[in-house]
Parts: structure tokens; sequence; C-alpha cells
């Protein structure tokens, strides 16, 4: 499930040490936010989901479609089909957080000179503001434009998820009484990707795994 997309403004070596320190530090601090919120009564939601780094996520239906660079807000040119989550206050505040820490202050120029020393007033001035709210989603397979249609239809989705995706096939199901949710998903880690080029050549920069309970 993608958190951020497309950040081109860093080095990978400046990428790879904000995952690694700054993404890190920022969902244990928000966890911790959390817990100390419910033990001071303003949040009634049970230990489970108070401690996790990351909330569950609620599969509501599935999206096949296409979309172009710069147009409605496209950024690229391609067909895809997803399943779609729902998004929530709680997993919008993350979001904020790891906008701000990939977009909303430059990279380190110096070892005397930190990152995290930027002023907020300057970060204020470059910062561009995060198109909000994001549907978090599972994305289930790419085509380029011209190929919705051809060779991918609502149909032909719907037929592989019943057939290959037994896990996932209950998001078809009209008959949901649970608030239109129809499965949940605990998120397990985090991971930093390179796109550049064709899917075949994307490469895993670093990850890290949440720790269970």
């Amino acid at each position: 499930v993608t958190a951020l997309y497309g950040i081109d403004t860093l080095g990978e070596e400046e990428m790879r040490r904000r995952f690694r320190e700054d993404v890190r530090q920022a969902l244990l601090d928000k966890a911790e936010m959390r817990r100390r919120s419910r033990e001071d009564g303003e949040d009634a939601d049970d230990d489970d989901h108070v401690a996790k780094l990351w909330p569950d996520l609620d599969a509501t239906g599935i999206i096949v479609d296409v979309e172009f660079d710069g147009v409605k807000g496209g950024t690229m040119d391609m067909a895809w089909a997803e399943v779609s989550l729902a998004t929530s206050p709680e997993h919008e505040t993350l979001l904020d957080a790891l906008y701000d820490i990939f977009y909303g202050r430059p990279a380190a120029s110096s070892a005397t000179e930190p990152a995290s020393s930027f002023n907020e007033e300057k970060k204020e001035e470059c910062a561009p503001r995060r198109a909000g709210p994001w549907v978090p989603h599972l994305s289930l397979c790419y085509d380029n434009p011209e190929g919705l249609g051809p060779n991918m239809t609502r149909s032909s989705v719907e037929k592989l998820m019943r057939e290959k995706c037994p896990t996932l096939k209950s998001v078809l199901e009209d008959d949901i009484s649970d608030g239109g949710v129809k499965f949940t998903r605990t998120v397990s880690g985090m991971s930093l990707w390179r796109t550049a080029g064709t899917m075949a050549e994307w490469k895993c920069l670093d990850r890290f795994e949440f720790p269970l309970g």
C-alpha cells in the first residue's frame, strides 16, 4: 500500500537516511502520542489499535481506471486496477508527517547544519502543500493507457480476483453489513523504493518491519 509517491527532491543517500532515521522516529512518536491520549481519556480505542505504528486499513471496493500526466491531477500515463481502502484522521496525520520529512525541509548542507535545524518559518516558505485526503489502495495491476478496455476491464479484474486472490475477493461482495467495510488489513512494515524505469527495474532501497502486537 503506497503512502507517498514521487520523492524527487533528494538524493538517494539522503532519502535512505531520512527513511531509516526520521520516518521510523516519526511513527514511534505518533504512536506514543496516541498512547498518552488514551491514558488521558481522550481516546477510547483499544490498546492494540493505539500501539500500532500504522492504522489498520479497511477495504471498500475496487477501481479500474486510466489517468494521464497533467490531466485532473494525474502524474503519469497509465491504466490500473486497485483495491480501494478507507483513509482516516490518524492515517492523514501520518501522511502529513511523511510529507514533511521528505518535502518540508531541505537536505543537510553539512555535518554541522542538520536538516532538522531548518526553522519553521523557512519550512513554510519552501514546502509544497500535500494534496489530501489521500485514499490508500492496494495496486493489483498496471498497463499502458490504451490497455484499458482491450486488456483490462472491470470484469477481467473481478475474474482474476475470484480465481487468484482468495483473501481479497470479499471486496467484490455487495452484501456487506459492517458500514461498507469489505475486509481489514494490518500494515506490517514500510519500504522505500526507487521507481525509475520500467516496473521490472524498480528496486527496494530499504525497509523495516513494524513490531508485532
